[in-house]
């Protein structure tokens, strides 16, 4: 049964333009770049699934989730946003904060920080993540994916990931609307996506004041190649940094194997 969208008022208080919900994919994002190949959708275009099978996270991870959580795809064209070719790597981040903020507005009292690149964690634990590509490279199209635990609570998950996820419910001891929680985030993709655009300075601020790697040790997979040092946060251009043996290291792209 397909969860209880009210798509008329998602549409009314959020940037989006049109909305397609399916009872089941295997990801959201498949979905909305398979829309963006075969058809013309308003933009922003709003995909969502009751139930994900098969949800994809960087790389070849998994995202996994069961009824009660939120996975949706959004469709933009980075350039009414105006965001130029050159800042496109930086939507990741800027996503992942944009669900930071809304997630601070459900959980006042807990502190909401960015895992770099693309997960958001509370109390030391991932409850929501990021998955940005691109669509077809002739009509400029950007897919932001996001998977947010919120009604799904993290006692039902394999055990090996028991230590390392958590769901809004879990924190808040009682359960969310989904709708209210969608809202949030979608409000906060468009503020934020748009500051991006404008070029805000003190976006790297944000990012850099929600890094839940800075000050730990790293050791970082990227090309191949194995790198360990002291992170000193996320620079303005939304690179990682490492204090390393070698000297300073900026990493634009990777993997965070473990961090202590």
């Amino acid at each position: 049964m397909q969860a209880a969208f009210q798509k008329a008022t998602i549409a009314a208080e959020t940037f989006v333009r049109q909305i397609r919900q399916h009872e089941s994919v295997d990801s959201t994002n498949n979905a909305a770049l398979a829309s963006c190949q075969t058809d013309r959708p308003q933009l922003p275009l709003l995909v969502l699934a009751t139930r994900q099978t098969a949800g994809r996270g960087r790389g070849s991870n998994a995202w996994w989730s069961t009824h009660g959580a939120l996975t949706f795809s959004l469709v933009i064209q980075p350039a009414d946003l105006g965001i130029d070719p050159h800042l496109w790597p930086q939507a990741s981040l800027t996503s992942g904060l944009a669900v930071c903020c809304a997630v601070d507005e459900l959980l006042p009292h807990d502190q909401v920080l960015l895992k770099w690149p693309n997960d958001v964690y509370v109390r030391n634990r991932k409850v929501a993540g990021v998955l940005v590509e691109l669509g077809p490279r002739a009509n400029g199209t950007m897919v932001i994916g996001i998977g947010v635990n919120v009604n799904n609570t993290w006692q039902n998950a394999p055990a090996e990931l028991q230590e390392i996820g958590t769901s809004l419910q879990d924190v808040t001891g009682q359960s969310l609307c989904l709708n209210q929680v969608l809202i949030a985030i979608l409000r906060q993709l468009e503020r934020q996506l748009t500051r991006l655009g404008h070029r805000d300075e003190q976006l790297a601020a944000d990012w850099q004041r929600r890094c839940a790697l800075a000050g730990k040790n790293v050791q970082i997979v990227s090309q191949g190649r194995h790198t360990t040092g002291a992170c000193q946060g996320i620079d303005a251009d939304g690179a990682l940094l490492l204090q390393t043996a070698d000297g300073l290291a900026r990493f634009f792209s990777g993997v965070v194997a473990k961090s202590w």
